[in-house]
């Protein structure tokens, strides 16, 4: 395999992430390889049908990731300088910044329009340590009550998640049994500047390598393994029932 092709291997995933597809990374690939080209060889470089190719190189454009120049008469596509993808970050993250409160405004709304669990539980399952973070994100906030060990937490990320993912003015109403080890009274210490959250200790002895978290008519079970898994279960009696256990747990923790 050549250097660049090892190169644009590697570069893949990250392009990924930044948020273009399959076909936009391999049209975009093809045009920084080639710099300037028309849609006919750009498609023969990405192996794209020319009139997807012409699509995606539209919307490379409208990214700022690709630039049009007209050479007797004849369209051609520029390849912008890859510094042009940190722009493309940042206005998305400003993007997003933006849409944020529109989103939050919006869902008492789209709240209104969920139709109740009645009977039959509905189980959803998700992995992947980017899907954790966006559970953690929404569960956290609430007023909740879970059973964790910290160090798994610590393992997965290398940090609090409490705290870096809402930082310390975050105001917190959880109540955490957590596992009585070393991680554990990390993180109690580190949880005794959120004056509403609360931190109890299970009995010594019992260790295990997950995350429960219960909240209003949810279940969330969040394993660490190789997939990094969560399960999200929505039933009124099943989370009454493990609410009703944790609460037990809570009056015999210290």
């Amino acid at each position: 395999m050549s250097t660049q092709s090892k190169g644009t291997t590697a570069i893949r995933p990250l392009l990924r992430k930044v948020g273009l597809d399959e076909k936009e990374i391999e049209v975009y690939l093809a045009l920084l390889s080639l710099k300037m080209a028309k849609a006919t060889a750009i498609s023969k470089a990405s192996c794209q049908s020319r009139s997807h190719t012409y699509i995606v190189l539209r919307s490379l454009v409208e990214m700022g990731l690709a630039s049009e120049v007209e050479r007797g008469k004849i369209i051609h596509f520029v390849a912008e300088p890859p510094e042009r993808l940190l722009a493309y970050c940042e206005e998305r993250e400003r993007q997003m910044s933006d849409l944020k409160p529109l989103v939050e405004g919006a869902l008492p709304l789209l709240q209104g329009m969920v139709a109740p669990m009645v009977g039959t539980p509905r189980v959803t399952m998700s992995s992947g340590m980017q899907a954790m973070r966006e559970f953690y994100r929404e569960i956290l906030r609430k007023d909740y009550i879970g059973c964790f060990n910290p160090a798994v937490m610590y393992d997965a990320f290398n940090t609090n998640v409490m705290t870096s993912f809402f930082g310390k003015n975050a105001n917190f109403r959880g109540r955490d049994l957590i596992v009585s080890n070393d991680a554990g009274k990390k993180y109690a210490k580190e949880m005794e500047i959120f004056e509403e959250h609360q931190v109890r200790f299970l009995p010594e002895g019992i260790d295990f390598q997950a995350d429960i978290i219960t909240f209003d008519d949810t279940i969330a079970l969040f394993a660490y393994d190789e997939e990094n898994t969560i399960v999200r279960i929505e039933n009124q009696q099943l989370a009454q029932a493990v609410q009703a256990i944790f609460g037990g747990l809570w009056n015999g923790a210290s």
